[in-house]
C-alpha cells in the first residue's frame, strides 16, 4: 500500500505517521510519501527526518515537492494542506473582527475566505490524483465539509471522503462515561462539518440517550469553558457540536476573540516550538497536544485500515446524504455515520433530523453552494449573496467593503470580478 500525505509540512504529520505505525500490524504499508509546497520545504525536511526515526524499518517514508510523484500509484491520499499557510489563517480570523464579526478559521466569514482560497488548489490536486492514481482521497483540509461538497457535487470526483476529529473525540468521551468500547456505540449523529448534532446514543443495541445525556451534562458542568448551559441542552434535546457556540453565543464569543486574540497567533508559537523539538526528538513530544486536533491520526489511520479491509465497521464521515437523513436532500454532503465496505462508505439510514438542526443545515448548505458558485463564476455579486446569507455574516452596509478587504488580503489566491 502507498499512502501520500499532501501538506505534510504540518506539525500534525508525525502523529499521523504514528497512526500508520499502529495499523501496520493489520495492513501492509509499503510506502508513505510526504509532500508539501516550496514555502514549506524546510519544515518538510525536518518532519521527514523525524518520521523516519519514528518508523524505523516498518515501511519507507519518502518526501517530495512534486505533487505528481507524491500521488502516482497511491492507494490513499490524505489532504491536510493550508492554502496561504498560517498568514492566511491570521487574515481569516483578523479581518472579520474589524467589522465586529466572528473571526474563525472554518466558520463564518473566515471560513468563507478560506474556502474561496482553497477551491482552486483542491481542484488542481483532485485532477492530479485522478490522472495518476486510483486512490481514495481522505480530506482534512479546511473547511472540510465545504471542500467535500465542492468535490463530490461540483467536480464529480467520487473517491473523496471528508473527515473530522470531532466525532471520534465524542465517541471516546461517551465510551469513557459509559464504561464501554467505542465499537459498542452507535450514534444518531448528523449535520454539516462543524455544524453537527447528536440526537440518540445506542450502546450494545440499547437506547441509552436519556441516561447518557444526564451523565454528559454532569461531565460538562465540570468544564469551566463550557458554552452550552444545561437549560439549553434540555430545550434543544440535542447535543450540539462545540462550533455551535459561535452561532448561539455570538456576542460572548466575539468579545472573547477580541479579548484573548485569535487562535492563529497561538498556533504560530506552538508550531515554532514543535518544529524545534522535531529536530532531535525520537518520539512524539507531549507539546503536540497543545496544537489541537486530538485523535486526528486515529480517525484517518483507522478509516484507511477499515476501507482496505472492507471491515463493515461504522465511521462518521462527510459524504453525500443518499437518503440517510430522510428529510434532507440526498445530494447534500453531510457528516453522518457510514458503513465501510468494498473500499467505500455507505450512509446508514438514521431517520429524520430535528427541526432546529434542519433549519441551520439548510441555511449553511445554501451558503456553501453560493460560495462555490461564486468561485466557479468568479463573481463578486454571488460572493456577496453568500456572505449576506450566513448567520455570522455582515450587514448590507459593510458587505462590499468587507469583501474587498478579503480580496486584497488574498491577492493571488482569490480572483473574483
Amino acid at each position: 500500500m502507498k499512502i501520500a500525505v499532501i501538506g505534510a509540512g504540518s506539525t500534525y504529520t508525525p502523529e499521523l505517521i504514528k497512526g500508520f505505525i499502529e495499523i501496520s500490524k493489520d495492513v501492509s504499508i509499503d510506502e508513505v510519501v510526504l509532500h508539501d509546497v516550496e514555502q514549506s520545504a524546510e519544515k518538510l525536511d525536518i518532519i521527514h527526518q523525524f518520521t523516519k526515526r519514528l518508523v524505523k524499518d516498518l515501511f519507507k517514508v519518502q518526501k517530495t515537492l512534486d505533487i505528481v510523484k507524491a500521488v502516482e500509484g497511491a492507494d490513499y491520499v490524505i489532504f491536510q494542506f493550508r492554502v496561504g499557510l498560517l498568514k492566511a489563517r491570521e487574515n481569516d480570523e483578523h479581518i472579520p473582527l474589524r467589522y465586529d464579526l466572528i473571526g474563525q478559521e472554518t466558520t463564518g466569514i473566515g471560513g468563507f475566505a478560506c474556502a474561496l482560497r482553497t477551491f482552486p488548489v483542491v481542484e488542481k490536486y483532485v485532477q492530479t490524483v485522478d490522472r495518476h492514481s486510483k486512490a481514495t482521497v481522505i480530506n482534512f483540509t479546511n473547511p472540510s465539509g465545504h471542500v467535500t461538497e465542492f468535490v463530490l457535487n461540483y467536480l464529480g470526483f467520487e473517491r473523496f471522503i471528508g473527515l473530522c476529529n470531532i466525532p471520534i473525540n465524542l465517541l471516546r468521551m461517551i465510551s469513557q462515561i459509559s464504561n464501554c468500547e467505542i465499537r459498542d456505540i452507535f450514534l444518531k449523529y448528523y449535520g454539516l462539518n462543524h455544524l453537527t448534532f447528536l440526537e440518540k446514543v445506542f450502546v450494545k443495541d440499547q437506547d441509552v440517550t436519556e441516561i447518557l445525556m444526564q451523565k454528559m451534562k454532569l461531565h460538562l458542568a465540570n468544564i469551566p469553558s463550557q458554552d452550552f448551559p444545561e437549560w439549553l441542552l434540555d430545550a434543544l434535546k440535542l447535543y450540539p457540536n462545540s462550533y455551535l457556540r459561535y452561532y448561539l453565543s455570538q456576542k460572548t464569543m466575539l468579545e472573547k476573540l477580541k479579548r484573548e486574540g485569535t487562535r492563529a497567533e497561538k498556533v504560530r508559537q506552538i508550531e515554532s516550538q514543535l518544529v524545534e523539538l522535531y529536530k532531535t526528538a525520537n518520539d512524539i513530544p507531549p507539546e503536540l497536544s497543545q496544537r489541537g486536533g486530538s485523535m486526528y491520526s486515529t480517525a484517518a489511520a483507522h478509516l484507511i485500515r477499515d476501507l482496505s479491509q472492507s471491515s463493515g465497521s461504522v465511521h462518521i464521515v462527510n459524504t453525500k446524504n443518499n437518503g440517510a437523513v430522510k428529510n434532507l436532500p440526498s445530494d447534500y454532503v453531510m457528516e453522518i455515520p457510514c458503513l465501510v465496505k468494498a473500499n467505500r462508505v455507505f450512509p446508514v439510514t438514521i431517520g429524520e433530523a430535528d427541526e432546529f438542526a434542519l433549519g441551520l443545515i439548510h441555511i449553511i448548505k445554501m451558503y456553501e453552494r453560493l460560495t462555490i458558485k461564486a468561485y466557479l463564476e468568479r463573481s463578486k455579486k454571488t460572493a456577496i449573496k453568500a456572505m449576506l446569507l450566513h448567520p455570522l455574516g455582515p450587514n448590507v452596509e459593510e458587505a462590499q467593503q468587507l469583501l474587498e478587504d478579503i480580496l486584497m488580503a488574498n491577492k493571488g489566491f482569490i480572483d473574483l470580478q
